[in-house]
């Protein structure tokens, strides 16, 4: 007899058993208001979803997308310019500083030359001068 109410303790359920499963049941029922509340937070925020996604793919918003979308291509394309001008600046500069340098260097030797040219004229005139007295005095005073 014992095995048979030993039994029936696993057939029926004890009381705490009982009590602690319903009170499971009820702490997980949602009360009514909360329910309402979020079904009105759901419609809240789906109707303003729909609302944007219809204007995200209205004519307007995609052309308006296209049309970003060109700027910005365009906008790469006058940078990569910009680029290559600013390049090829930085070498016509590197260039014309070197013509700068060889220009003054020239005119150094220009001035040099000069100098050397005026130094062997004025020789050449003081040549000139002497072989002039020389021939006068050679050919004496009254042979000329």
């Amino acid at each position: 007899m014992d095995t048979e109410e030993d039994m029936s303790e696993f057939v029926m359920p004890i009381d705490k058993e009982k009590d602690s499963s319903e009170s499971a049941l009820c702490g997980r029922k949602l009360p009514l208001w909360l329910g309402l509340l979020l079904l009105l937070v759901a419609v809240g925020l789906l109707v303003p979803m729909i609302y944007f996604a219809v204007i995200a793919n209205s004519k307007a918003c995609v052309d308006g997308l296209q049309a970003q979308k060109e700027c910005q291509e365009v906008n790469q394309h006058v940078q990569r310019q910009l680029t290559q001008a600013q390049e090829l600046l930085n070498e016509k500069k590197a260039e014309a500083a070197t013509c700068k340098q060889a220009v003054v260097t020239l005119r150094d030797s220009l001035k040099k030359e000069q100098a050397r040219v005026e130094e062997l004229q004025g020789h050449n005139q003081d040549w000139a001068d002497s072989s002039s007295d020389f021939r006068f005095e050679a050919s004496g005073p009254g042979q000329s």
